[in-house]
């Protein structure tokens, strides 16, 4: 499809303060696709695509999850958007369960993921607390020599 309306990439860089090359590369990764073409063949993005972006950086700074990672939550949140919206559809209770059933096991995957990223920060933590009771003994030892 060929439109005129949407935000170029360089418009979109701007706006999240990401280079054209990352959001090419987003692309090429399908974290995010223009909505369409120009006529001349540029990208054109739609305004959704902004929050998209932020979720994206959301999950990267907050939780440091890889692009792989963030392809997993997002394409889970896409899909239990989808169900909610086929839940308030359905008034059948046993396709209303299964809707359920799908969105929890959703949710249970999702948080697998979570605690596996906490339990490796956890893990670096305990790390990083080990060394630095080390280097204030090493310190504590150098002042009670007076060196």
């Amino acid at each position: 499809m060929v439109i005129q309306q949407g935000m170029s990439i360089g418009e979109l860089a701007q706006k999240t303060g990401l280079s054209p090359r990352t959001l090419r590369y987003y692309e090429e990764c399908g974290l995010v696709a223009p909505a369409a073409r120009s006529g001349g063949g540029r990208r054109l993005y739609a305004p959704d695509v902004l929050d998209r972006l932020r979720r994206i950086r959301e999950l990267q700074d907050l939780l440091g999850f890889s692009l792989e990672e963030i392809r997993q939550v997002i394409a889970a949140e896409e899909r239990v958007r989808e169900l909610r919206a086929r839940y308030h559809r359905e008034e059948d209770a046993a396709s209303r369960r299964q809707v359920l059933e799908e969105a929890i096991a959703l949710a249970e995957a999702l948080l697998a993921l979570v605690d596996r990223r906490r339990a490796g920060l956890e893990a670096m933590r305990a790390d990083l607390g080990e060394r630095l009771a080390r280097y204030r003994r090493l310190l504590r030892e150098l002042e009670e020599r007076g060196e």
